[in-house]
């Protein structure tokens, strides 16, 4: 069963959108749980994470960009499909990588069905695909077992190097640079010669520092920065051609 939200603090906005969707399912056949909220703190209370939601960007108190952004934090599989009747903010919504689309308000039903189909075929893209496992050597010499899409990024700490991942904060014995060779392939990259990032949650380049999805702060040696800048654009690409971005 797949759970769509759409939070929007604009009644007939709401009601627009939940008639399009219901629509668009009752002509697929698929099982779904539709929910509609009035505002970002609303969305955030519930305890369930949707699979694809509808924010609008501009809403009172938190906009929708920063409630995407704390959803991320929740669930980096959320699709978050940005609605507003405001074109300046759509380079914003654009330029956010957490971002799957966008749509322009009033919402007609041939756009809202084209990005629900991008949107369902993109979710069983990912549930088909192989998980990725890497293996590191623990402190205690035991095997650290690791979705490589769990990981947000290694950093070279008091002679051992430190994993952050979405499942906490794990220390190894393998060195720096050879962890980034092996991680190159999955879209890694060394910032820094204490940094290896996972590339496809970057959130944004600030001066000398990387802003991870997570929140976290990397960072950056000017001497990779137009490199790295270049792998991240190649990795822009690679997320639209598939229809949104990774995790």
């Amino acid at each position: 069963m797949y759970h769509i939200a759409v939070c929007d603090d604009e009644k007939k906005d709401r009601e627009n959108l939940e008639r399009l969707i219901r629509k668009y399912f009752a002509g697929t056949g698929e099982k779904y749980l539709l929910k509609v909220y009035e505002s970002g703190e609303q969305l955030l209370s519930d305890e369930i994470i949707p699979d694809v939601v509808f924010l609008d960007i501009i809403m009172n108190e938190k906009d929708g960009l920063q409630v995407g952004a704390e959803l991320k934090k929740k669930s980096l599989n959320v699709i978050i499909i940005y609605t507003t009747n405001l074109n300046e903010k759509m380079a914003v919504a654009l330029n956010q990588i957490h971002s799957f689309g966008y749509l322009v308000k009033p919402i007609g039903e041939k756009d809202l069905s084209q990005i629900m189909s991008d949107a369902m075929n993109h979710i069983k893209y990912n549930a088909d695909v192989k998980i990725d496992m890497a293996v590191f050597i623990s402190e205690y010499n035991t095997p650290i077992d690791l979705p490589v899409m769990d990981i947000y990024y290694f950093e070279y700490y008091n002679r051992r190097v430190k994993i952050v991942s979405k499942k906490g904060i794990h220390i190894c014995k393998d060195k720096i640079k050879d962890i980034a060779q092996k991680m190159e392939p999955y879209g890694f990259a060394m910032s820094h010669q204490s940094f290896v990032v996972n590339l496809y949650y970057v959130d944004k380049i600030s001066n000398q520092m990387l802003i991870m999805r997570n929140g976290a702060e990397v960072y950056l040696a000017q001497k990779r920065a137009s490199a790295l800048r270049k792998q991240l654009m190649r990795i822009a690409k690679e997320s639209i051609n598939r229809g949104g971005s990774k995790g």
